[in-house]
């Protein structure tokens, strides 16, 4: 009995140990399900099913790796659309991410980001509040936000809230971003290496926010008066070396000479801001609307109808649901043609990582050396820090 009563007390607390385990092991499923990394001290909510496998999607592999990037976008998209609940702003998504939502139900297998549109209107009062809204660790990354090295006077102090565009890259990457109007949204505990060569900007994972304009055609003539007189401010912007060559040929413009002069010469901020606040009192109820950076420097030119846009639905997104143009059909076969073909397109970015900060990534960038080809830096051979 002494012996059978003591094998049966061993087993009982060999039963109890396990269920301790179990109990563990559901405590942690569950910390799993809410949260995606503990990245610099903060928990991320869990908002991509199975996040830490890999699987197939239509034939694609997504990685562990990708839906953590997926997994902090859906967080930035979260706090956007917090921002824009609270002070009473229109949105739905767009491009790629529409795609998804209406043929996938949440990211195109081999998509890495989000685009988001917002009527002019709307656009224009998400940057007024975005300033006392944005708060770390997030960021807003604008177009507007930013200063060109070729412009910074030694003898003057230079603004630390704006981020710095070298004139090397403003000759490599001329038209590129930030010289086309747009926001991006990101989170600076991640890291969304899109530009290698840009160490000194912030290079979080990002959502991509745009304005839709009244577009052509238009049925008064002062509208196609502005449109033409946007465009010439837009490329101004992004191509100010081509319109001054223009100009010293004589090339015809609505514009006055003396005005052109006069824009060209002010700082990029102050010529970017100038063309927002002329679409926003451009901007009319029109029958077709357009992404103008679209338009104008990808020469996509396709316009919208705003009919289309009037009524919104929200759609299932991985585990969220987001706002979707009813007229959703209409928009994609004017965007791509047959929308339903699955068309494979290449990543956006070299390098991300959800869990650590660009800050960090460049910190260790610094002791690579640079891959270069046809004058462009195009990736880093890493060396060993512990020789360096």
């Amino acid at each position: 009995m002494g012996k059978g009563a003591n094998r049966l007390e061993l087993i009982t607390q060999q039963n109890e140990l396990l269920k301790e385990q179990n109990d563990l092991l559901r405590e942690q499923n569950e910390l799993m399900k809410r949260s995606a990394s503990a990245s610099h001290g903060g928990e991320r909510e869990v908002f991509i099913e199975n996040i830490d496998r890999d699987e197939m999607r239509s034939g694609f592999l997504v990685t562990s790796h990708r839906k953590k990037l997926w997994n902090v976008q859906i967080g930035l998209i979260n706090e956007f659309a917090r921002i824009c609940k609270k002070h009473n702003l229109r949105w739905f998504i767009f491009s790629g991410t529409l795609i998804g939502a209406v043929r996938h139900k949440g990211f195109i297998p081999w998509d890495d980001d989000v685009d988001i549109f917002m009527f002019r209107p709307d656009y224009e009062k998400f940057k007024r509040v975005a300033a006392q809204e944005v708060k770390p660790p997030y960021f807003l990354d604008a177009w507007f936000n930013y200063k060109l090295e070729r412009e910074e006077d030694p003898n003057v102090p230079s603004n630390p809230d704006l981020q710095l565009f070298t004139r090397k890259q403003e000759i490599e990457y001329a038209g590129w971003y930030p010289f086309w109007p747009m926001m991006k949204l990101r989170d600076s505990r991640t890291a969304m290496i899109q530009w290698p060569e840009r160490l000194q900007v912030n290079q979080g994972i990002w959502i991509d926010i745009f304005a839709f304009d009244s577009a052509p055609p238009f049925t008064k003539e002062q509208q196609s008066v502005n449109w033409e007189l946007a465009r010439e401010l837009l490329l101004m912007i992004a191509f100010p070396d081509m319109i001054k060559s223009a100009m010293s040929n004589n090339k015809k413009f609505l514009l006055p000479y003396d005005e052109m002069k006069k824009f060209l010469e002010l700082k990029h901020r102050q010529r970017t801001l100038q063309f927002e606040e002329f679409m926003s009192k451009s901007f009319f109820e029109s029958e077709f609307v357009a992404d103008f950076r679209d338009y104008i420097i990808a020469n996509r030119k396709v316009a919208y109808k705003t009919a289309d846009f009037k009524n919104i639905v929200y759609m299932p997104f991985e585990q969220i649901e987001l706002p979707v143009p009813a007229g959703y059909d209409n928009i994609l076969t004017a965007r791509y043609g047959d929308w339903h073909k699955l068309v494979y397109e290449p990543t956006h970015v070299m390098d991300y990582s959800a869990d650590i900060s660009f800050r960090d990534y460049f910190a260790t960038v610094a002791k690579k050396n640079p891959i270069k080809k046809d004058n462009k830096i195009v990736g880093f051979v890493i060396e060993d820090s512990k020789n360096s």
